[in-house]
């Protein structure tokens, strides 16, 4: 599959471009330009000598994904996907983003958003693409080491064949699973988790993930 991310530079977006090129899928990765792009992909390919990273602008790498994440700062989103609504319309995009901020006290959920969560701001911004939000809550520095992470993903969007579609991907993740958490108003909740997480990996040390037990008949990890 052509799965085009925007946001390939970032600990996450990375993360999840090796992860998926190691599983053989075609990582298109987009930026604000050509130049950018070629920079970006070259990064990737020295970090992942065997993937194929195939540089695009923006709209272009759009235009030919099957599937989409995006993994940008949240105050970029009114900037980024206007350009994008037209190309992705009709496809799954993955949105990774989150709004944090930091204090004395640590890492905080952004409360004063224009829309209830970043993946609402998204879908009203880009109204025909099947907006999910997953991914949020893994540890970038273990995707892009391709550690074997032991986590739950939760998977929210407003369409069920979205959800399906990003928890099939989620098998090419070594040792994680994806679970369907519902409709896209509970992508607030998978967001601010990212900053729990935070907050609990400098106080404890490590990489933590979420893991969900008691299920009966949830899918088998990778």
């Amino acid at each position: 599959m052509k799965i085009a991310i925007f946001g390939g530079t970032g600990d996450l977006g990375r993360g999840l471009a090796i992860t998926f090129a190691a599983a053989g899928h075609e990582i298109i990765v987009g930026s604000r330009s050509q130049e950018r792009a070629d920079q970006a992909a070259e990064g990737l390919r020295e970090a992942y000598p065997d993937g194929n990273f195939v540089p695009m602008e923006n709209g272009a790498a759009a235009a030919a994904g099957d599937m989409a994440v995006l993994s940008i700062p949240w105050e970029g989103i009114e900037q980024t996907m206007p350009a994008l609504a037209e190309p992705l319309a009709g496809k799954v995009l993955v949105t990774v983003v989150n709004a944090l901020k930091f204090g004395k006290n640590g890492a905080m959920a952004v409360l004063d958003l224009p829309a209830p969560s970043c993946a609402h701001q998204i879908q009203e911004l880009a109204p025909d693409a099947k907006v999910v939000v997953a991914y949020n809550n893994l540890p970038a520095a273990g995707l892009q080491a391709r550690h074997r992470i032991e986590g739950d993903v939760l998977v929210c969007g407003k369409s069920k064949e979205a959800r399906e579609a990003v928890i099939a991907l989620t098998q090419d993740i070594p040792g994680c699973r994806g679970l369907d958490a519902g409709p896209l108003a509970n992508a607030i909740i998978v967001e601010g988790m990212t900053a729990i997480i935070i907050n609990l990996n400098k106080r404890y040390g490590g990489e933590g993930s979420i893991n969900i037990t008691g299920l009966e008949n949830a899918p088998a990890r990778s």
